[in-house]
């Protein structure tokens, strides 16, 4: 197997390190940080940095400003809007793929859900335990290239879906949703999970947008 270069690596370990505090907040929303700032924040050279903020770029998480640095993004409802049409067009029927072939590590699941239950007090324990939940059902569908398209999805909107907690459902509400996806999932109910999944990422536009995403609807007619 070809080995990435020791640069390419460093820079591809910078770029989860930088989104991470991206969407942990630790990053701030809107402020400019230069190259310079952020390898000194995270130790890393210049190199790296360039190249872990043009991967970030590319995500959607920060804009290039020329010659001053890299500006921390925030989302409008256009981008969540379009996040979810997304979303819904391909996690649904993942849950429902992933019932059909029960061929993966249901504990996994179970695992993922466990966290949730343990981290409800800790949001960013919670959301790690949440993504991995997800992440399993697109990998349990078969498809390799989902977990890193709809991962690029979730972290394109990350803040925003923070902050449904708070003002909308409780962390154990959301924990149900899940738990309702998993149960179908395990008793190979396709349609069942399929629509449990849906109602799930329904419910979370509803709240980031405010109800207003009929447009979402209009899609899945």
């Amino acid at each position: 197997m070809e080995r990435l270069p020791k640069e390419h690596t460093k820079s591809e370990r910078l770029a989860v390190t930088v989104r991470d505090a991206i969407i942990s907040g630790e990053l701030a929303p809107g402020r400019l940080y230069s190259a310079q700032e952020l390898g000194e924040r995270f130790g890393a050279s210049r190199t790296p940095v360039r190249e872990a903020l043009l991967k970030l770029a590319d995500a959607g998480l920060v804009r290039i400003e020329r010659n001053r640095g890299a500006r921390i993004l925030t989302s409008n409802d256009q981008d969540i809007n379009e996040v979810f049409t997304l979303r819904l067009l391909l996690e649904p029927p993942a849950a429902g793929l992933a019932a059909q072939r029960q061929d993966f590590p249901v504990t996994d699941l179970d695992s993922a859900l466990a966290d949730m239950r343990a981290h409800q007090a800790d949001r960013e324990a919670f959301f790690a335990a949440d993504r991995a939940f997800h992440e399993v059902i697109l990998r349990a569908s078969g498809n390799r290239r989902l977990v890193a398209f709809v991962t690029g999805l979730r972290d394109a909107i990350s803040l925003q879906g923070r902050r449904t907690v708070p003002g909308g459902r409780s962390p154990l509400e959301i924990l149900a949703e899940h738990e309702a996806i998993a149960e179908a999932i395990r008793a190979g109910e396709r349609e069942v999970a399929t629509r449990a999944m849906r109602v799930h990422l329904l419910n979370t536009a509803d709240l980031l947008l405010a109800g207003d995403h009929d447009n979402l609807r209009e899609w899945l007619a």
